[in-house]
This record gives C-alpha cells, sequence and structure tokens, in this order.
C-alpha cells in the first residue's frame, strides 16, 4: 500500500534542501506554471499526481537548479508620500 505525504510533508522535506521558505515558495510556483504550460516534469511522474506534488519531487531529488540573481532597486517606482506621515498622525 502507497503512503500519502501531505504537502506540508512535502515543504519540509523539501525545505531540507533549498534552506529558505521564500524561495522555496517562489521556485514551487514558477515551477508549477511552467508545468502547468506543458514543461515535461524532471522526474517521473504518474497520472494523479498534481503539478506541485511533481515539483516538491524534482527539488527533493534536486532534479532543480538555480542561481541567485541581484537586481536593483529602483525608487523612482516607489510613491515617497508615505514617508511624509508620522506613525503619531492620526488618519
Amino acid at each position: 500500500m502507497a503512503v500519502s505525504t501531505s504537502y506540508d510533508e512535502m515543504f519540509e522535506e523539501a525545505l531540507g534542501v533549498v534552506k529558505n521558505r521564500f524561495l522555496l515558495s517562489v521556485l514551487l510556483a514558477k515551477r508549477v506554471a511552467q508545468l502547468r504550460r506543458g514543461a515535461e516534469p524532471l522526474v517521473p511522474s504518474q497520472s494523479h499526481e498534481t503539478p506541485e506534488e511533481i515539483v516538491f519531487r524534482e527539488i527533493i531529488e534536486e532534479k532543480l537548479e538555480w542561481r541567485k540573481t541581484a537586481s536593483a532597486l529602483d525608487l523612482t517606482d516607489i510613491d515617497q508620500g508615505f514617508m511624509d506621515v508620522g506613525f503619531d498622525d492620526e488618519a
């Protein structure tokens, strides 16, 4: 009989590989989107598996590669008006 693994358990196991909850969530979301658009899974998959389950296995089996990228913060895109209001000001 097959043992069912919950998403929470898979997330915790994948977190052992990625080491960062935010990065893991981003990887999961981006790779699931790729699979839903027709990308081939990097691990053998069965018809009853969800894209999320496939991605968790890809991460756990270390089939995905990612790299850190640096992006410059463009402060001109941020509305600076919020800085004019202090925390003690009443709305």
